[in-house]
């Protein structure tokens, strides 16, 4: 990140062709020398062992099935991925907002407050983690005006997609050891545009590439590891690419990770981007990228398509925001919406 904070104009090119360049063949990569100090990584991580730490009625008081926006704490085995349970832990953080009384279109029902412990029960985590969102959301912004730049766009470009009340959110994940046979979190692809994950010292995240080899993505210190996620594929017209990945805590450790999804305003169109044409024909020349799908839907799952087989495009960022909540939660959202489970 270096030479993108501290290069002239000409380093600034040369960095931005590399990320596109890993975008468009591999869709993750370790982010060093970054803005982010050590310590608040360090101490992230800290107050996050704390808190899964804590006393599990502290942590039932802040269940996520009492949220219609799909925010709090959810105990091991509550979400889905390809139909199959995950084997974590985790608690889900968004954008502090109060809920909308009549949300119209509806998918903006997923604006509202967050869930937290009190703050008698562990001091500081709300501040700590709230200055974690925020140094985050600044990282993301800068990576997205790199990716703007790769794509032949000015820097500002995506950014300024992304609309007025952009859609970030967290969620802090404790891995016990997977049981045999089972799954950390299953294969999938980020349904959101940009991801940023923090590892601690435990391995066990595994990407997929082109080959279908599956390579181990182990903690590097003072790293991010950065995957590009299906809307930016989808509105780049699939030059990058999102990679399926997984995690398999094989070890005899618990795992604890906290990944930043950084996407744009619910109301967001996803046209596609004005791509530089010499890299729209590296597309049309590549099977793998003309061909490449989204995650399927409950109702598409239901009906036989594969789990990254979609052909559909959404055309407003709330509309997939909502596919993946309900895919991986139907419990709640048969609570809150009964009647938008398609």
């Amino acid at each position: 990140m270096s030479r993108w904070s501290d290069g002239a104009p000409a380093a600034r090119r040369r960095l931005a062709r590399e990320v596109g360049e890993i975008c468009h063949g591999v869709g993750f990569f370790y982010l060093v020398n970054h803005p982010v100090p050590a310590r608040v990584s360090r101490d992230y991580i800290a107050m996050a062992r704390e808190f899964f730490a804590l006393p599990l009625a502290v942590r039932e008081a802040i269940d996520k099935r009492a949220s219609p926006q799909f925010r709090g704490w959810e105990r091991l085995g509550s979400e889905l991925t390809g139909n199959r349970v995950d084997y974590r832990e985790q608690i889900d953080i968004g954008v502090e907002r109060e809920a909308l009384v009549e949300p119209d279109p509806w998918y903006r029902a997923l604006i509202g407050p967050n869930q937290w412990p009190p703050e008698s029960a562990l001091p500081g985590f709300r501040a700590c983690v709230e200055d974690y969102f925020a140094r985050l959301s600044d990282l993301a912004r800068e990576l997205l005006r790199i990716m703007s730049l790769a794509l032949g766009l000015d820097e500002e470009y995506i950014e300024r997609c992304f609309g007025a009340e952009p859609s970030p959110y967290l969620k802090l994940i404790r891995y016990p050891p997977t049981q045999d046979g089972g799954q950390g979190v299953g294969i999938h692809k980020d349904s959101g545009f940009l991801t940023l994950l923090l590892q601690d010292e435990t391995p066990g995240l595994e990407a997929q590439a082109n080959d279908d080899t599956w390579y181990r993505v182990d903690p590097l210190a003072g790293s991010f590891v950065v995957n590009t996620g299906e809307l930016l594929q989808l509105i780049t017209s699939n030059y990058f690419i999102a990679t399926p990945h997984r995690v398999i805590n094989d070890t005899r450790h618990e795992r604890l990770s906290s990944a930043f999804f950084y996407s744009p305003d619910l109301d967001t169109r996803l046209d596609p981007l004005p791509v530089a044409p010499e890299l729209l024909a590296r597309v049309e020349a590549s099977a793998r990228h003309r061909d490449e799908g989204l995650m399927a839907s409950r109702a598409q799952m239901a009906a036989g398509t594969a789990n990254m087989a979609s052909r559909d495009r959404p055309l407003v960022f709330g509309e997939k925001y909502w596919q993946r909540w309900i895919r991986s939660y139907p419990e709640i959202a048969r609570r809150y919406y009964p009647d938008r489970m398609e």
